[in-house]
């Protein structure tokens, strides 16, 4: 995609997650909150580190991430009716509505980034990829996730109303990531729960 059309999807996806925001405030199945736990716990994230999550919708893994009390959490989406949601339920968190590729952080500012069920809705993935690792400090770890696994995915990749992507197979996060100096340190593929966490080098 150019410029222009990642523009274009993206304001598709604006429009439609701002029109459905309020079916995201329903109150999750245990099993769902059992693997938002796991996702969250995937990167080992330490007291006072800063955190960022991508594609945040309404605040998903915001209770799972306090409970490891980092020192600042980002939140970033598409839409402004997601990210008003945010702003009730988890004030301290600051807010950027954003495509990640373009989010203006400063450099080496945050210790973990989470695209948690969003990954496939990344227009422009390089460029997504090039913006974090330029936020991300040395050490810091990227975590692709979706709480429904790969299945659930792929089934929304036939049905959704703007095209998105399948999760990564184990063969292209390794080659992806590692193409940004990223190390694949877990990847685990359940029927209902895919978890990715990469490194960036300390050098």
């Amino acid at each position: 995609m150019n410029d222009e059309q990642i523009a274009q999807f993206n304001a598709k996806q604006r429009q439609a997650f701002d029109t459905v925001y309020d079916r995201f405030l329903v109150d999750l199945p245990q099993d769902v909150c059992a693997r938002m736990e796991r996702i969250v716990a995937a990167p080992d994230i330490q007291a006072g580190e800063n955190v960022l999550d991508v594609g945040t919708g309404t605040g998903a893994l915001m209770p799972d991430i306090r409970k490891y009390r980092p020192g600042h959490i980002y939140a970033c989406d598409l839409s402004g009716k997601m990210l008003e949601q945010v702003a009730q339920r988890y004030p301290e968190v600051e807010r950027h509505q954003a495509d990640i590729r373009d989010l203006d952080l400063p450099d080496a500012c945050v210790d973990v980034v989470f695209m948690n069920g969003m990954y496939g809705n990344i227009a422009d993935k390089p460029g997504a990829l090039r913006n974090i690792l330029r936020m991300l400090r040395p050490g810091g770890r990227v975590v692709i996730s979706h709480p429904e696994g790969r299945a659930f995915v792929e089934g929304l990749v036939r049905s959704e109303p703007f095209p998105i992507t399948s999760l990564p197979s184990p063969d292209e996060a390794h080659s992806f990531l590692g193409s940004f100096g990223l190390t694949v340190t877990q990847y685990t593929d359940e029927e209902k729960l895919l978890i990715v966490v990469a490194v960036k080098s300390k050098k």
